[in-house]
């Protein structure tokens, strides 16, 4: 009995010995393919929860001018690596595949764990090899052929049916991009056709929304925290009884935060004023077949991300200017929180006061119009919304990857 009881003394210390010859990290990533990184990543041992970490591992990432992510891996050495901290960054593009983006994402951690594993003592470990620097006649100036413009099309279609019942979905998006650091132009145009037959008692009920956009903005950088834009927004919605409707609007934006840090913080507020014309299919409340009026729109907004969690918010107040009774208010929050050692608190949600529905239909709609969602109807307001909260307790550890059964 005593020789079991030396044998488990003597095998917990030397599992205790091998983990304390890891670096024990956190990476805090809500996009990233974990288990491909703890099958790739040696000399590490994954935790559940940052306060249990030698390296909390931060990745935040922003859609760039290529239709790629710009991605930033910030390494934040707790206990005896506290005084080890430091920023990566990379990008990808909108041709970089998955297998390459997770190949580049590893080079990265590997770099940036690269000082930690020296102070854990792991220098013969290492192994450096720099790329031989190009001469002058290697290097070729790279010439982009597109001038910085990107294009992306997309086409979708859903269908499904039985006996009673069938229904099909079709969209389509079409979408031009241009964003410089002094100039970000954005135009998309898009249509959708969603169609249903129901039979019921040889009875024939059909229900079809149509709709289509054309939405374009082009934003000029006056500095590193005012933004100046016009926004351009057309099409037709017969849920909404717009058989045309455009409006355009100057704008305005101001960042209390340097544009430069929006990755990680922003407070900003926006201001935007402009034209709004509608004609619609059917007589609405006001009376009216068509009309232009002029609206405004002021929003104040914000986000942070730290290694705690991160958080969202914005309101935004809108109203028409010949009557500003005809006026809305929408807010929404989204947040995640780690509170303290293994629990966090999940919040998302929403809010909405809408007293500026000017397209109406005078008539009504029927009982079938409303449950099948043909038409629009009056509503003072929505609300959406979801909170969590989570738990996790037992191991520290959570290096093993199993992907019996997909589970």
């Amino acid at each position: 009995m005593k020789s079991i009881i030396l044998f488990l003394v003597l095998s917990f210390g030397f599992v205790c010995s091998a983990q304390n010859q890891n670096i024990k990290i956190f990476l805090d990533c809500n996009t990233c393919n974990a288990d491909y990184y703890k099958q790739e990543l040696r000399y590490v041992e994954f935790v559940r929860d940052r306060n249990y970490a030698d390296v909390h591992i931060l990745i935040t990432s922003q859609n760039n001018a290529s239709n790629g992510k710009h991605y930033i891996l910030e390494f934040i050495g707790n206990g005896n690596y506290k005084d080890i901290n430091q920023k990566l960054e990379f990008d990808t593009t909108s041709e970089t595949t998955t297998e390459a983006k997770r190949i580049l994402m590893l080079k990265y951690l590997k770099l940036g764990l690269m000082p930690y594993w020296i102070k854990n003592g792991l220098s013969d470990k290492i192994n450096i090899t720099l790329k031989k620097e190009e001469t002058k006649k290697d290097k070729t100036e790279e010439v982009d052929p597109w001038n910085k413009w990107t294009f992306k099309i997309s086409l979708r279609g859903y269908f499904n049916g039985q006996e009673s019942n069938s229904s099909q979905y079709i969209n389509g998006n079409f979408r031009i991009n241009k964003i410089t650091e002094k100039n970000k132009f954005n135009l998309s145009l898009g249509l959708s056709n969603d169609k249903s037959k129901y039979t019921y008692d040889n009875e024939e009920i059909i229900s079809e929304k149509k709709s289509s956009y054309i939405y374009g903005s082009d934003v000029i950088s006056l500095n590193n925290h005012w933004s100046a834009g016009l926004f351009v927004d057309a099409g037709n919605s017969l849920y909404e009884n717009k058989a045309f409707y455009y409006a355009i609007k100057p704008g305005i934006e101001y960042d209390f935060f340097d544009y430069k840090d929006s990755q990680k913080k922003s407070l900003f507020i926006t201001y935007k004023i402009g034209n709004v014309f509608n004609r619609y299919y059917d007589l609405t409340v006001f009376d009216k077949t068509k009309e232009s009026l002029w609206q405004h729109n002021l929003e104040l907004g914000g986000g942070l991300v730290t290694k705690w969690g991160n958080v969202s918010s914005s309101i935004e107040y809108r109203s028409y200017l010949h009557d500003s009774a005809l006026n809305g208010i929408r807010a929404n929050i989204s947040t995640n929180i780690r509170l303290f050692k293994g629990f966090s608190l999940n919040l998302w949600g929403g809010y909405g006061l809408s007293h500026d529905q000017i397209n109406i239909r005078a008539q009504g709609v029927s009982l079938e119009e409303l449950l099948l969602q043909q038409k629009q109807i009056k509503s003072g307001y929505r609300y959406y919304g979801s909170i969590g909260i989570s738990y996790t307790f037992g191991s520290i550890y959570n290096t093993i990857v199993n992907p019996r059964f997909n589970l």
